[in-house]
């Protein structure tokens, strides 16, 4: 099996969550900035890192120069607060947001769940009977329990769903978990149990199986951790202020990449 860096894996998953044949369309953002996890060498503390910048098809051409500069002259410890000023002086006022991402292709094995009982999309199951939680609308469930967004893992208890993962983004380039655990039950590993049996169940599918969340998302990341999963990097998003939901044709291309020893 090829080798993969996490820049590699970074710029992978920038394609899942926005590129042009995913699904579940989502409007990029005006900037995204990979930070890449170093990897070490074995020699001591070294280690090779990385950085990627892609920028939206909207995009003011002029900055691009100063973006690409930006990320070849600096480790990405300052290049994200260079960005970020150089954004506000074009656009004013920003929304960012960041969050670690990781490589959930290979998740910890876990015990039994100790309330209910696991089911997957490609086991036998019985989960047309399940009453449709609040966060899925009556078309999109039967859709999702058919399998038409991929694979999935549940922990149910009779005819209530307790925890869920699936293919929140599903593309080419792999797919990206979705995760919701009932409020009662929550602390009690179950998002756990069904994120390892949805990435076992994507074992068939082509790409990377990717985890990822928000930098203030605690619990979401303890899932990450009991789970044991390599941190991949950072993601850095910049939208401005005021776009709302942003434009959904819009591409992301990349305007610079490089690695670097720490």
């Amino acid at each position: 099996m090829t080798a993969h860096s996490n820049l590699d894996l970074l710029q992978a998953e920038i394609e899942v969550i926005w590129g042009p044949e995913r699904r579940a369309p989502e409007a990029p953002p005006s900037v995204v900035i990979g930070d890449a996890a170093a990897v070490g060498d074995g020699a001591g503390d070294h280690g090779t890192g990385g950085m990627i910048i892609e920028v939206r098809s909207d995009l003011d051409r002029a900055l691009l120069p100063e973006l690409r500069s930006i990320a070849e002259d600096h480790q990405p410890s300052l290049a994200v607060g260079l960005v970020q000023g150089q954004l506000r002086r074009w656009f004013g006022p920003l929304e960012i947001t960041v969050g670690p991402g990781y490589d959930c292709s290979a998740p910890a094995a876990q015990a039994t769940p100790e309330i209910g009982r696991l089911i997957r999309s490609d086991r036998p199951h019985a989960a047309t009977a399940l009453r449709r939680p609040p966060t899925w609308d009556d078309e999109e469930w039967p859709k999702l329990l058919s399998g038409g967004f991929g694979p999935w893992a549940m922990v149910v208890d009779g005819d209530r769903m307790l925890s869920l993962c699936h293919c929140a983004r599903l593309a080419p380039a792999g797919v990206e978990a979705g995760t919701w655990t009932a409020e009662d039950v929550r602390g009690r590993g179950l998002a756990a149990v069904a994120t390892a049996a949805w990435a076992d169940a994507c074992r068939s599918l082509p790409g990377h199986v990717f985890y990822s969340t928000d930098r203030a998302n605690v619990a979401s990341q303890r899932v990450a951790a009991r789970l044991n999963l390599p941190l991949i990097g950072q993601l850095w998003k910049f939208r401005t202020a005021d776009e709302d939901d942003g434009p959904l044709g819009e591409r992301l291309s990349v305007i610079a990449r490089v690695e670097y020893r720490l």
